[in-house]
């Protein structure tokens, strides 16, 4: 055999080597592909899909992110297998970065200004611009006040500025870096050992014990301000009402042991009114806590079914209303459970009070009283003639009994929000309210004393009523703190959240 004819032999052999082994990669690629695609079609479900009622709603935000995160990685390696493709040049649909925020240019020019092929001198006539969006850490500045001192010779005097009034006195703390440690840990739930971490490597070495002391201090200075605010919530005329445990250091037990407190959280209830949220620290469940609360106040409250609240408005004028959500939620968990029909109908009749009430959302009190009459109260008067028809056939041992009886037996709190526009159909808007509690005790994990509970409490009203009237929680406290030594008394309305307005500058 000619040689000629051995190499021809071997490059054949190699070219179907290659082709061998460029099969194998089209395979293994088409098969990481085929699972990668499922993978990713079986996220995309879990993102978008309806929420279910019984999946923990502080957890949901975290679920959404890893499964954002788990999109992410999968695409890039899809795109990593996938040969790249001609696209046809598109604007891109990215927001422009907002104009407000400072930037930092950087001009590059070209390394010559003569042209590269005919040597001529080269003109300016525009710029191509792109921008990114940077981050700076934590930095620190020193506010330094300097009180000139005077003397009259005459009668050897001196004279010097007062100082400033401050929060918290002959501290080093700012305003401003009060309201960043208390934002940092009832916002963004960082505990303190966290934050001092955080600010070390800032370049500023803080305690915990310090940080400590400036929350307790900033909770006892805003007492005066949750006074006035629970004084604007009793003179609403619907009140929501729930509570949530949290941690207390219990000394008595042992080292390191805790027991269980609460939070009661009052939310202003009518419907366009500016929110006013107070939480009120409580060391049990007592329906004490709430009468103690509650005291003199001859509003409507709109509750769970909890025995607490049932000695007011037996004993009181304050009146009850129920929450459908409630309702609803005892039938979606019978639903889930065993795919009851008489859930699924119940379910659906519920369904439509809602539409109603969706329907009427923008109108006004009169308007909106007038819609329910009209397509809310006709339906909820069919549901309970279902209900009472439909009751005496159910096991009063099963957990339909219970979902149904628990209707009929506050049909009159349940029906109670038709007689006025300004009531809400369900307790809703406290529930999410107390849900920055529930992911906060999670990470600072309790409360130190029965005192630090009030302060806590005191501080999570100014908060969560800043944020719930749309204000930046940290330019809020930032500003208060900073007004609230000087501000008399008679004007300290002008600081709550719900009617704040920023210092002109």
């Amino acid at each position: 055999m000619h040689l000629a004819d051995l190499n021809a032999i071997t490059d054949i052999e190699i070219l179907r080597r290659m082709v061998l082994d460029r099969d194998a990669e089209i395979r293994f690629k088409s098969a990481k592909l085929e699972k990668l695609t499922h993978m990713l079609a079986v996220l995309r479900r879990a993102q978008f899909a309806a929420r279910s009622e019984k999946f923990d709603p502080t957890q949901q935000t975290l679920f959404d992110e890893a499964v954002a995160e788990e999109i992410a990685a999968i695409e890039c390696e899809i795109e990593a297998l996938t040969p790249p493709v001609k696209r046809e040049r598109t604007q891109p649909k990215r927001q422009p970065l907002p104009a407000e925020l400072p930037r930092v240019e950087t001009r590059i020019e070209p390394p010559s200004c003569v042209c590269g092929e005919c040597g001529g001198d080269l003109q300016h006539i525009g710029d191509e611009t792109s921008e990114k969006l940077d981050i700076d850490p934590i930095k620190f500045v020193v506010l330094k006040t300097i009180r000139p001192k005077y003397t009259c010779r005459a009668c050897e005097t001196i004279v010097t500025a007062p100082t400033l009034p401050a929060i918290i006195e002959r501290s080093i703390a700012s305003p401003g870096l009060l309201a960043h440690v208390l934002t940092s840990k009832f916002v963004d739930h960082l505990p303190l050992y966290r934050q001092c971490e955080m600010l070390k490597r800032s370049g500023v070495e803080l305690s915990r014990s310090t940080l400590s002391s400036w929350v307790g201090a900033c909770g006892f200075a805003l007492q005066p301000l949750v006074d006035a605010l629970r004084a604007e919530l009793h003179r609403c005329s619907v009140i929501h009402a729930d509570e949530t445990p949290v941690r207390m250091l219990d000394p008595k037990a042992g080292r390191g042991k805790s027991k269980a407190t609460y939070l009661f959280s009052y939310r202003r209830g009518e419907i366009d009114e500016p929110p006013i949220i107070v939480f009120d620290f409580a060391t049990s469940r007592s329906g004490s806590h709430a009468r103690a609360f509650l005291a003199d106040y001859g509003g409507a409250l709109v509750v769970d079914d909890y025995a607490g609240y049932k000695y007011l408005f037996q004993q009181t004028p304050m009146r009850e209303l129920a929450c459908w959500a409630h309702a609803r939620r005892k039938f979606f968990e019978l639903h889930a459970a065993n795919k009851s029909e008489i859930a699924q109908a119940a379910l659906t009749r519920i369904a439509d009070l809602y539409v109603v009430e969706g329907e009427a959302k923008s109108f006004d009190v009169s308007a909106r009283k007038v819609h329910r009459e009209q397509h809310a109260r006709p339906r909820i008067e069919q549901l309970y003639a279902w209900l009472t028809q439909l009751r005496p056939s159910i096991n009063s041992a099963s957990a339909t009994a219970n979902a149904v009886d628990y209707l009929l037996r506050r049909k009159s709190a349940f029906i109670a929000y038709l007689d006025d526009g300004h009531f809400p159909i369900d307790n809703n808007p406290v529930e999410n309210a107390i849900r920055p509690v529930a992911l906060g005790r999670k990470n600072w994990l309790f409360i130190g004393s029965e005192d630090m509970g009030h302060r806590t409490a005191n501080i999570m009203s100014l908060i969560q009523t800043a944020k719930a009237n749309g204000h930046d929680p940290h330019a809020y406290l930032r500003d208060v703190l900073t007004r609230l030594p000087t501000q008399l008394n008679s004007r300290i309305g002008e600081l709550l959240p719900h009617t704040w307005q920023p210092a002109a500058a």
